[in-house]
């Protein structure tokens, strides 16, 4: 009985840490810069990434590195139309559960990444904070 009840908790302890990695997934948002309908501008010292008439700072968090095209087959991309509706979706859920009001939905995407294609099969990945207000 001792042995079946020690399995148990092993096979727990298991579950849970392969599950660990895919517990923050949901938090990482990755979008895609194309150059040929999204732009770079800086206002004053600070450069940010226009995508779909949407402002996101880089120089925020300076979080940037690369990627190579390998990482990337497992990226799951997003839009910010999906942003937009996954957010007001999981608005009411995040606030309750952080027990306070929600400013920004950079509060319930922590991540959000814009990755821009560069030579030989890498990316630059830029950490990015929303101006969605």
């Amino acid at each position: 009985m001792k042995k079946i009840m020690e399995a148990n908790h092993v096979i727990k302890i298991v579950i849970i840490v392969l599950m660990f990695p895919f517990l923050g997934k949901s938090q990482e948002k990755y979008l895609l810069y194309k150059p040929e309908k999204d732009s770079i501008i800086c206002k004053g010292e600070d450069l940010y990434y226009i995508i779909d008439e949407n402002l996101f700072d880089i120089n925020r968090y300076n979080k940037i590195d690369t990627i190579d095209f390998k990482k990337i087959q497992l990226i799951e991309f997003s839009t910010v139309s999906n942003l937009y509706t996954e957010a007001k979706k999981n608005f009411l859920e995040v606030s309750d559960e952080k027990n306070l009001f929600i400013e920004t939905f950079n509060e319930i995407f922590e991540y959000v990444y814009i990755l821009e294609k560069l030579p030989e099969c890498k990316y630059k990945r830029t950490r990015v904070w929303w101006i969605d207000y």
